[in-house]
């Protein structure tokens, strides 16, 4: 099962859509008033004004820690958008050209909607559009390959844009970035990024050969894939491995430690459900009103710490994102 990418979707969007139903559940159930009461609080403790941090042991732990993650994973969420938005312009600005003849013929059998050539000198093949994925193949790939090697990647990566792969990865990945604080949630999609490439080329396998695969492959092993698309360099490694030896054991979906994270963030969540402490709204709006004040300590001071904590927060950021990229 763990080698079959809609199970491994399935098991992914399940338990995001729970986490999601959860939250949003706990927020009902605290209310409107409750919510923009401790939303004051959130503000103050994440912008180091000093006042609030020191009225924090007013409040109920249960709500603070419900109120806390929602803005923390909507605030993931967002980012996330934004940074497809910005790879997809990208993309966008790539020069293509549709390709003619034999191989555009190839890829309107497998599927795709068009074949197109990018001017790079760097070898690769991927595909991107959420509607109607484009099928790309760099100067430089074509260069290397010979015909059935190119027949081998176009049949691979139009079964990524038939079954609309790039719109799915998307969903994935904001789903699991929303949901940092599960880590088990980006190993399930780690292991989806990895099995739906084994499936294409199970399927590419179907139409041509081993060695076209294992050629095409070669020749992208170690390129990176451009942001934003679905691409042939993928897994390679991994990849050739299976293609030769099909009992090849896959790694492990998730290690202990990891394991263990998301096992103690599931238990913390569901006691902040299970056992919701009242919140004395009286506190809260006192506590909010504090961000209205426009001395040193008050709305300057946050307005400070909101700065620092966002060059922090991008800092932070920028580092996971490139620390991702190399795992891919």
């Amino acid at each position: 099962m763990s080698e079959r990418p809609n199970v491994v979707l399935a098991l992914l969007f399940g338990a995001a859509t729970l986490l999601a139903a959860l939250v949003a559940a706990g927020l009902i159930a605290l209310g409107g008033a409750g919510v923009l009461g401790l939303t004051a609080i959130v503000i103050g403790a994440f912008s180091a004004c000093i006042y609030f941090l020191a009225e924090l042991h007013r409040v109920p732990l249960a709500p603070l820690f419900l109120v806390t993650l929602s803005f923390l994973s909507v605030g993931a969420l967002i980012r996330a958008t934004l940074d497809y938005r910005r790879e997809r312009r990208l993309l966008l600005t790539l020069p293509l050209e549709e390709i003619q003849g034999e191989l555009a013929e190839v890829a309107h059998t497998a599927g795709a909607v068009a074949l197109y050539r990018t001017p790079a000198s760097r070898p690769a093949a991927f595909c991107f559009g959420l509607t109607s994925p484009r099928v790309v193949l760099t100067d430089g790939l074509l260069e290397r390959l010979d015909p059935e090697e190119c027949e081998a990647a176009i049949w691979h990566e139009a079964e990524h844009a038939r079954v609309r792969e790039p719109l799915k990865c998307l969903a994935a990945g904001l789903a699991a970035r929303m949901f940092f604080w599960m880590p088990l949630l980006a190993d399930l999609l780690d292991r989806y990024l990895l099995v739906k490439e084994l499936e294409a080329d199970r399927f590419a396998l179907e139409k041509t050969s081993r060695t076209a695969i294992a050629g095409a492959l070669c020749e992208v092993l170690g390129e990176p894939t451009p942001a934003g698309a679905v691409g042939l360099a993928d897994f390679a490694g991994t990849r050739i491995e299976r293609l030769f030896d099909s009992q090849a054991a896959l790694p492990p979906i998730s290690s202990r430690l990891r394991i263990a994270l998301s096992v103690g963030a599931a238990t913390a969540f569901a006691l902040v459900l299970a056992f919701p402490a009242p919140l004395d709204l009286g506190e809260a709006n006192r506590l909010r009103s504090m961000l209205t004040s426009m001395s040193l300590h008050g709305l300057p001071g946050m307005l400070v710490g909101f700065l620092i904590n966002g060059l922090l927060f991008t800092g932070m950021s920028f580092v996971a994102r490139r620390a991702f990229l190399r795992q891919r």
